[in-house]
């Protein structure tokens, strides 16, 4: 315990003022002249014994009173603790007092029937006071004050060293800059109130002292500065970003960097002089400002900061939550386009899903934004929140709360004829946190992809390219491909690399020229898929063929026989969870396709590098279609027909036979589809197209009007952007071009995590910290207390203060008792 005036216990000489007092007041003896001499003999004994057990209680709690006093003015304060009662320590002590009560009840009941005069009872009853609250002292301090005491000393067995006031301070300010930190309330944002706490505390610090700022939107680790007034410019340069590090991570890094510094401290103190080796001469404190959003920590708590913090006790760290209780929100949560990539000319759905907490959507409208040719917003379209979309929140219970309510709205972008389409969504609302009422999106058109189909059979071509683009879609210009389809002598002659795909369909042998420049097509990234349904005229050639070393180069399997079913077989796709079967999923199923029989089959055994995607219903599990990724590219094997030849009814599953074609035609060219859309963050990355020279370099233009040189690596096949960490439009320029247009493009959103303003529960922050190692508070005086509390203990003056009124009360309450029984005794006598 440290004493802020420890001067002032001299007045606890005070105390023996009431006991001089007792002495030259007290009572003198009466005469009175009585004949009945024995009986007030024997009251006169009785008598002085009760008021000498009277007056020694008054003379006790008048000691009392004066120390209080006297402790009270020092202004003591302990070392931070628990000092409240424990649950075990509160009931002991109610226990012992309702037993005490009961007892002292239950024997002056049976004094009471005994026939003994008045003046007896009075003595019994003095007597038995003084017994039982002697008792009851006896067993509190057994059984509730042992215990606690015992407890409060292991909790301060290493209390931090007592410090004065103006020590200076070895600080590290860590600020929250996530973008939760700009919800605004009374027209000022956390990260505004931050800095106006931060400021304040600034000015407040002792000279000398050093501060460093950190904060959550980069590892940039700045010096301490004994500057102050550079480390307020600092903190007033302070900007939220959509971007931000974990706070338990930053935390880390500033705790690190305090004892990095100490033990730099103390290896100079070391040099200078050995006698004040081990003493730090700075307070060392990490202050955290942040509205405590649980998506600013990780979801699961490190051991590491625990442990370290256990282990540098001279370390306080100081949480000041700048957040709201009662937060009010309307937002754009996610966006979902039905694709990213499409044909030019088709249309594109866009759904957005809006979150209200504690506000009214009522007249808030969602509206819709394209960029033109010249990059100018031009509306699309627009929605009312209030007549349109379904409550999430009211839909599944009456009981549901209201603040809290998901809505969905689509809106369709038609006639897409822009290469890269760029757009937003926005809220018009007035909400207090603007970051989600905007969301960006791109969408990719390109021509449609041209897909090489390679048959000796132009009928069973012509089947699979009516398929893959019908003839009144290409007559609407709607079609999603451009098939072309050679026979199997065009195939050397042919440049594969300006197809996104190339089909053979029953081809019995290739030659090894065929097969070499086949893997060079799938190992740049091309798509390859052979349908093995020949007429089975030469079935001992096509296996020599397609199990000769430059086939096995390129496909994934080992060929072994053509077989038929007896009776017919179907293609396996219930619960199939292969990525070309999810289409289908939406659909409700694969529908008639896994209904319509095979025939006849080709008898395969899988590679080590081929995977199984499908198989058929027999009993052996014969595999159906086969896969291997080669290089940046795919080649996929169907060992069984497609037309109308005899092998499988494939052909008459109508629109589900449409649907598998197109299905693994974009699983084919999948590798080198572009994405579109990002969070904030994440790594993008661009990949040109096979028929383009390689680039060498791209100009990256970013939201926040930075423009950045890309290079591209020698090799390269495409290149990666890792500053996406401004949610906006961002485009991608070639520079090799002639023409200075975008090559493409992408949006950056930011998280929906960062609109969730729900505080992390204080037993969540003890598994980071670790329970009673950070001090919490919301305001600047509330932080001067923790601090003080940090730094010289718990002042107990509210205590001793609360103390000395009882005992005044006390001593006037048993004064006055006392005097008026004794008055009223000499009355009666």
């Amino acid at each position: 315990m440290s004493l802020i005036h420890p001067g002032l216990l001299l007045g606890i000489v005070l105390a023996i003022i009431p006991v001089i007092l007792h002495f030259l007041l007290r009572s003198k003896p009466k005469k009175l002249i009585f004949p009945a001499l024995a009986l007030l003999q024997r009251k006169k004994i009785q008598n002085s014994r009760r008021l000498k057990l009277r007056h020694f209680w008054l003379l006790l709690l008048r000691i009392l009173v004066i120390v209080a006093i006297v402790l009270a003015l020092t202004r003591p304060s302990l070392p931070p603790a628990n000092y409240g009662f424990s649950t075990y320590e509160l009931t002991m002590l109610i226990t012992i007092g309702l037993i005490a009560v009961l007892v002292y009840l239950g024997l002056m009941r049976h004094f009471q029937k005994q026939r003994v005069s008045q003046q007896t009872l009075n003595t019994r009853r003095t007597f038995l006071r003084g017994g039982i609250g002697a008792a009851a002292f006896l067993l509190v301090a057994l059984l509730v004050l042992w215990p606690y005491q015992r407890r409060i000393f292991a909790e301060i067995s290493e209390p931090l060293p007592a410090v004065a006031e103006n020590i200076p301070v070895t600080a590290v300010f860590l600020f929250d800059t996530s973008l939760s930190m700009d919800y605004r309330q009374d027209s000022l944002s956390r990260l505004d109130q931050a800095r106006t706490i931060a400021d304040e505390h600034l000015s407040n610090l002792p000279a000398q002292s050093r501060v460093s700022v950190m904060h959550s939107s980069s590892e940039d680790n700045f010096p301490f500065q004994s500057d102050l007034t550079a480390v307020q410019s600092r903190i007033k340069s302070l900007k939220t970003s959509a971007f931000s590090l974990y706070l338990d991570d930053r935390l880390r890094a500033a705790i690190n960097r305090q004892e990095e510094d100490f033990k730099r401290s103390q290896s100079a103190q070391q040099s200078v002089s050995s006698q004040t080796a081990g003493a730090d001469q700075f307070v060392r404190e990490i202050y955290i400002y942040t509205d405590l959003a649980r998506s600013a920590w990780r979801s699961q708590p490190a051991q590491s900061i625990r442990q370290q913090l256990e282990r540098l006790k001279w370390l306080g760290i100081y949480v000041i939550d700048v957040g709201v209780t009662n937060p009010k929100n309307i937002g754009i949560s996610h966006i979902n386009l039905s694709r990213e990539a499409i044909t030019l000319g088709n249309s594109v759905t866009v759904k957005a899903e809006i979150v209200t907490s504690g506000i009214t959507t009522e007249n808030t409208t969602l509206e819709l934004y394209t960029q033109n040719e010249k990059g100018q917003l031009i509306k699309r379209d627009q929605r009312l929140l209030s007549t349109t979309g379904t409550s999430a929140a009211n839909s599944d219970s009456e009981t549901a709360p209201k603040s809290n309510q998901e809505t969905q709205l689509e809106m369709s972008l038609t006639n897409v004829t822009q290469k890269v389409t760029q757009g937003e969504l926005r809220l018009t609302s007035s909400d207090p946190y603007l970051p989600d009422d905007v969301r960006y999106f791109t969408v990719l058109a390109e021509p449609p992809p041209e897909i090489l189909i390679v048959s000796p059979d132009p009928a069973s071509a012509q089947v699979w390219s009516a398929a893959l683009a019908p003839e009144k879609l290409v007559a609407l210009k709607k079609n999603r491909y451009q098939c072309n389809v050679i026979s199997l002598n065009e195939l050397e002659s042919t440049p594969l690399e300006q197809y996104a795909a190339v089909y053979l369909i029953n081809v019995t042998t290739l030659p090894p020229t065929a097969w070499r420049l086949c893997t060079e097509y799938a190992e740049n990234g091309g798509g390859i898929c052979f349908i093995l349904g020949s007429d089975g005229d030469a079935p001992e050639s096509m296996i020599v063929s397609f199990n000769s070393l430059a086939a096995r180069k390129l496909l994934p399997l080992e060929l072994l026989g053509s077989l038929k079913f007896i009776p017919p077989e179907f293609l396996d796709l219930e619960n199939n969870p292969h990525s070309l079967f999810e289409y289908f999923k939406e659909l409700g199923g694969t529908g008639e396709l896994a209904t319509m029989e095979v025939s006849r089959y080709w008898r395969v055994e899988p590679t080590d590098k081929g995977q199984v995607i499908a198989t058929y219903t027999d009993s052996r599990n014969s595999p159906a279609i086969v896969e291997r990724n080669l290089g940046q590219g795919k080649v996929v094997v169907l060992t069984t027909g497609v037309d109308s030849s005899g092998w499988s009814q494939l052909l008459y599953a109508r629109w589900s036979y449409l649907a598998f074609a197109d299905q693994l035609t974009r699983y084919l060219i999948h590798t080198r589809s572009n994405r579109a859309n990002y969070i904030t963050g994440e790594i993008a990355s661009y990949q040109w197209p096979a028929t383009a020279t390689r680039p060498e370099t791209f100009l990256l233009r970013t939201p926040d009007l930075k423009q950045l040189l890309i290079q591209v690596k020698s090799g390269a096949q495409q290149v990666t952007i890792p500053e996406t960490t401004a949610p906006g439009h961002y485009q991608l320029i070639d520079n090799s071009s002639n023409t200075a247009r975008s090559s493409s493009g992408f949006s950056v959103n930011i998280n929906a995590a960062e609109s969730n303003f729900t505080p992390i529960s204080e037993n969540e922050l003890d598994q980071f910290l670790g329970a009673d190692r950070y001090s919490i508070t919301h305001d600047m005086e509330g932080l001067k207390r923790t601090i003080r509390t940090g730094r010289l203990g718990v002042e107990i003056f509210p205590l001793l203060a609360t103390l000395l009124l009882l005992l005044f009360c006390l001593e006037h309450f048993t004064a006055n008792f006392f005097y008026e029984i004794d008055q009223a005794a000499e009355t009666t006598a």
